[in-house]
């Protein structure tokens, strides 16, 4: 039987809003294909090892576990960067997104680095932002998701996102105003601030995902995530028409 390894950097320090259940879910759709998950975590002063690592997932903490993961994370910035431009696949969900930019901001207004894979920088503004998000997915444009974000900062991208993972996108983006897109997605690294968690609310997400770790997806029954995608993407409808 095959076996996905899977690496979940932070994983006590960096969950909130059931974002964990995105790996839950997964490693029991990993199953329904006919392999097995394993999951390895690496917490702040363990060492990270990427080697052999099918998929590394990385969720969205508070403002203040960012700022005390970075240092660790930033000191394999190299590495991880070799590993995703060489096709490993990660997902990254949240204010997480920050540590692979160029700097960010914290709470207290100090300047950290990020590894820089991207020219972004994450600003961190200290009032909470909440949003519902629809748009359509880049690897599939007649794909539709949806994203929900409770958050307290944001990405400036100087030249625009080059690489988003939704386009078309209305609600949130990555900075503070509407751009018609959000996330990241270069290669197979994808990342997104929606969270609650979005790999249970987008099945066709969770498709690409089990593709991409050389899985068939059509073994698994997503009718009940489907249905309940269904209904939200109604609502937002509904919403437009009145509007």
């Amino acid at each position: 039987m095959k076996t996905i390894n899977i690496l979940h950097l932070y994983a006590e320090a960096m969950d909130l809003y059931g974002d964990k259940k995105n790996l839950e879910v997964l490693c029991q759709r990993i199953q329904e294909s006919g392999a097995q998950a394993e999951v390895k975590t690496c917490e702040l002063g363990e060492k990270m090892e990427l080697d052999g690592v099918d998929m590394v997932y990385l969720g969205h903490g508070k403002a203040r576990n960012l700022a005390a993961m970075a240092p660790h994370f930033c000191s394999y910035g190299d590495e991880i960067k070799t590993h995703i431009e060489d096709g490993q696949l990660w997902f990254v969900t949240g204010n997480a997104r920050e540590l692979f930019g160029r700097e960010f901001t914290t709470v207290s207004g100090e300047k950290l680095p990020g590894i820089g894979l991207f020219d972004y920088c994450g600003i961190e503004n200290n009032k909470v932002f909440v949003a519902d998000m629809v748009g359509r997915a880049a690897f599939d444009e007649n794909l539709r998701c949806y994203g929900f974000a409770n958050r307290t900062a944001c990405l400036i991208h100087p030249n625009g996102n080059p690489y988003p993972l939704f386009k078309e996108a209305k609600g949130f983006c990555d900075g503070e105003q509407e751009e018609g897109c959000e996330g990241t997605l270069y290669h197979n690294f994808f990342a997104t601030w929606a969270m609650g968690p979005v790999l249970v609310r987008n099945p066709g997400l969770m498709r690409e995902i089990l593709r991409r770790l050389g899985l068939d997806p059509s073994i698994c029954d997503f009718s009940l995530e489907e249905r309940a995608l269904q209904l939200v993407l109604e609502e937002f409808k509904d919403q437009e028409k009145e509007a």
